[in-house]
């Protein structure tokens, strides 16, 4: 066994034996960074010192839950003492002091914490394990060392591994042992704008002394932004830095009072900036990706880099990334969809075939507007932004399905770095379309005969699907069935194509109703006229469901094997066709799955269970209807809809015959009246089409899969859903192993799973902050930094001992600072308001890694803002609101 490696020994490969960040040391001094010399003690001497521990300590981490904070805190003080009992074996001792003397003892040292479980790709661990600084002396080495294996079971690092899934007896901590540099300042270094997200905005935390002081929240920090592709300064915050760590002779720290006047003295220069961020780019290539950076200039002025980490908050960026300089704005489609959750690559994959238009050259024509990220959806809507007409299209449609994006794409499109160069909409190319639908649309509006369009439209739909299905199932080979898949998912529009007009004419006969109307009736009245139409689909599914639950509540037997949770609901059927009673209830049951049976939760997911797979969701429903209304009250409520919609529209044909003009007035709101009627159901058939056809070409890519299974690459049929269809392509062409791609994908997919995806998000990665607009701050409001995006409204809690006092569920934690004692509190926290702190201070880290929106820097925030307040914490913007008259404050500025 090996107790110590040096630097130069470890490679990035190196993290089983010394821990994230000492894989990281190792890996930047193989590249030729400046980093300060030492070793690691590896985790086989955390093994070995393990071994000397009385008790099996895991037994006893493995009695709490994350919820039961009180418990957690005391398992944990009874492992630390068992930990402190264990002596540190002497082959770990003499090796540790071997590489020391080799090192230098002269020096004073660092001696931080490395986990194994620490710098990852999506979880950093920041401040979860103990750092001790100014190490001088043998003894105090190897107490440190002790100290920081003693560390890997503290309250806070318990619980984070516990909330992110980590083994504690899969997780090791090695020790990083580095000479200390006596640095004049220090701090942060992002590669990346952590709070917009900006991957070309560099971001620089720095204060005077040793970093410990910053990265614990003890002392706010200057902020520089600088563009890291031309060098330019952005923005320049100089903090008031009242307190300093400065190392002591004898060994330690000690915290200082800066000196009044220098106090609000730039920590860095501007050359030191620029210096900063070009190591920094540096640094990033090496790694591939953004990261988070310590540094501290010494004394002498030499930059050395202490740490460097992924940055693990950043929302991922959209891909495919354009192959052009421009800058491209994406609005999310999830959230116009609403479905916000995470989708497999090869859903994602089909939605793009489906869209209509922006579809390259090749076999798998998926469309150039659309791009993922986090697993979400997303439209490039650059083009469209670029132009005025573009722009105002788009406001018009995201007034109806996601205002909260306009602000932020308006905005957007205002920077020249924007307008100046990429794809702009031109209308002109929309002239012929339009003018071929126009002729079809005037027709539809006031010649064509409305009656029963939307049950000739479905009639359309179910005979177009019954020729799909006919021409899978004549095809033989799966590659003759893919093609047919993406061939009818690329025409899926087509026979919409023939309602088309019916619907855009119901839409203008609406908007026309209204022009005509508005001031002869009141609001309400035109708003009934859109209640209760006949043959809507989603009405009528939703119809369907409280039919099947009139049929389930003539029994209650029938009713109570229905509603048995202990058994699933495929077998809950099953037994209900063995029922005297189930017969009435199965055959509207079989009718609703007949037509509707290829829909379900998250439909536009292909890969989501359709209720025909999973009727668990549907039968849930349907038990609910049966609690929650009485029998045909649905059926009751829908005919009395339809007679106020009707009564609505002879009021507004009375009061259209008034006046000077009312006998030309009253025949065109008739008409218009048919038409809104007849053609505004026609709103749901589209999208009914397309999860129909998904519906119908799912058990090909599911077949897809199982040919794959059975040569060996893939371990189910169901990994298919990892691939992108031009990959399903090649690897039925192909003899590639499958398998290590899907592995890392659905690592992927469920990180994806836990992240928040923001409505509005750039080629750059930036996330504007999305808002209403007319919204202003109040009067009254507390200034300070947003560190962690988001809004959130609750009762504040102000805490001042996260040691002897708690937070509620839900509550907002008002604190001076938060250091990694803190951390339990924050799985309660809504929000987070600190008096000090910056980018990377550690309530900024945790809140970004929790999700919850925080501001620093908020002057007194411990004696404005009161326990029990309810208050509103604007993580984009900056500033707290208060939400009722409980001691208001001021204005802070």
């Amino acid at each position: 066994m090996t107790f110590t490696l040096s630097f130069e020994d470890i490679h990035a490969t190196d993290p089983s034996k010394v821990g994230g960040k000492g894989a990281n040391l190792g890996e930047m001094a193989q590249a030729g960074f400046n980093i300060p010399p030492g070793f690691c003690v590896t985790t086989d001497a955390f093994w070995r010192f393990m071994e000397g521990v009385p008790q099996d300590v895991y037994a006893k981490l493995e009695e709490v839950t994350s919820e039961d904070i009180e418990k957690l805190r005391k398992i944990g003080q009874e492992v630390r003492n068992l930990l402190r009992q264990a002596p540190l074996p002497k082959a770990i001792g003499d090796s540790v002091v071997n590489a020391w003397l080799e090192s230098g003892k002269e020096y004073p040292y660092a001696v931080r914490s490395s986990a194994t479980a620490e710098d990852l790709p999506h979880a950093s661990f920041a401040g979860q394990h103990d750092t001790y600084l100014n190490i001088r002396g043998k003894e105090a080495l190897l107490e440190s060392v002790k100290a920081c294996f003693i560390s890997l079971f503290t309250d806070r690092a318990i619980l984070y591994r516990m909330q992110n899934g980590f083994d504690h007896r899969r997780t090791a901590l090695a020790v990083v042992v580095q000479r200390m540099v006596q640095s004049e300042v220090s701090g942060i270094l992002f590669t990346a704008d952590p709070v917009s997200g900006n991957r070309n905005i560099a971001s620089i935390d720095a204060s005077f002394g040793l970093g410990e002081a910053l990265v614990s929240g003890l002392v706010s920090a200057d902020l520089y932004q600088v563009d890291r592709r031309t060098y330019r300064i952005v923005q320049r915050k100089i903090a008031s830095k009242e307190i300093a760590i400065r190392p002591v002779a004898e060994g330690g720290t000690e915290r200082v009072e800066v000196p009044e006047e220098e106090r609000t003295r730039a920590a860095l220069t501007d050359s030191q900036i620029i210096e900063l961020v070009r190591l920094g780019n540096q640094i990033e290539a090496h790694y591939g990706k953004p990261q988070d950076i310590e540094w501290a200039l010494a004394e002498d002025g030499i930059l050395y880099v202490t740490q460097s980490r992924p940055i693990t908050s950043l929302y991922p960026l959209p891909q495919p990334q354009p192959n052009d300089d421009a800058l491209h704005v994406y609005a999310s489609i999830s959230h116009q969809q609403g479905m916000t959750a995470c989708m497999t690559p090869l859903a994602l994959s089909v939605l793009r075939i489906l869209l209509p238009v922006g579809h390259a050259h090749g076999r798998f024509l998926e469309s150039q507007y659309l791009a993922s990220a986090g697993g979400r959806l997303y439209g490039d809507v650059s083009p469209l932004l670029r132009h005025p007409l573009g722009e105002r299209f788009l406001v018009r449609v995201l007034e109806y399905g996601e205002p909260l994006a306009i602000h932020a794409l308006v905005t957007l499109a205002k920077r020249p770095r924007f307008r100046e160069r990429g794809e702009r909409f031109n209308p002109i190319r929309a002239v012929p379309a339009g003018l071929s639908f126009l002729p079809k649309i005037v027709h539809s509006l006031f010649l064509e005969k409305p009656e029963n369009s939307p049950q000739e439209t479905f009639a359309l739909i179910e005979a177009h699907l019954t020729e799909v299905q006919s021409r899978l199932e004549s095809a033989r080979e799966i590659r003759e069935k893919l093609d047919i898949a993406v061939n009818e998912m690329q025409r899926i529009f087509t026979p919409v194509l023939s309602w088309a007009p019916k619907l855009g004419s119901g839409l203008i006969a609406e908007a026309l109703l209204r022009a005509l109307m508005r001031k002869r009736v009141e609001e309400e009245t035109l708003i009934a006229l859109g209640r209760g139409l006949v043959g809507n689909i989603e009405t009528e599914m939703n119809l369907a469901v409280g039919d099947i639950a009139n049929a389930a509540r003539t029994s209650e037997a029938l009713l109570s094997l229905l509603g048995e949770t202990s058994l699933d609901a495929k077998t809950r059927l099953a037994r209900a066709s063995e029922m005297a009673d189930g017969t009435k209830f199965l055959d509207a049951w079989n009718r609703f799955m007949e037509k509707y049976g290829m829909r379900g939760l998250s439909e536009i997911d292909i890969s989501r269970p359709r209720w025909s797979e999973d009727p668990s969701s549907l039968l849930q429903m349907v038990l609910n209807a049966t609690k929650s209304e009485e029998a045909g009250a649905h059926r009751i409520h829908y005919q009395t809809l339809i007679a106020e919609a009707e009564s609505a529209a002879e009021k507004i044909i009375e009061e259209a015959q008034k006046g000077l003009w009312g006998w030309i007035r009253a025949p065109l709101v008739r008409r218009l009246l048919l038409v809104s009627r007849q053609f505004m159901p026609l709103r749901g058939h589209h999208k009914y089409l397309v999860v129909r056809l998904l519906g119908l070409i799912k058990p090909v890519f599911l077949e897809a899969g199982e040919t794959l299974c059975r040569e060996g690459r893939l371990e189910t049929a169901e990994d298919i859903w990892f691939l992108t269809l031009p990959e399903i392509s090649e690897a039925l062409e192909s003899e590639e192993n499958l398998k290590p791609r899907i592995a890392e994908r659905r690592k992927e997919y469920e990180h994806d799973q836990t992240l928040t995806p923001p409505r509005v998000i750039t080629s750059e990665g930036e996330i504007p902050a999305t808002k209403l607009e007319g919204v202003e701050a109040p009067a009254g409001a507390l200034i300070g930094s947003p560190v962690s995006a988001g809004v959130v409204e609750g009762v504040a809690r102000v805490i001042l001992d996260p040691a002897a006092e708690t937070l509620r569920p839900g509550e907002i934690l008002i604190a001076p600072f938060t250091d990694p004692g803190w951390t339990p509190l924050f799985v309660n926290a809504a929000g987070l308001v600190t008096e000090v702190g910056g980018l990377m201070t550690h309530g900024a880290v945790v809140a970004r890694e929790y999700g919850i929106p925080a501001i620093v820097g908020v002057i007194e925030a411990t004696k404005k803002i009161k326990t029990g307040q309810r208050i509103r914490v604007h993580g984009n913007a900056g500033y707290v609101e208060f939400l009722d008259e409980l001691n208001k404050t001021e204005p802070s500025t």
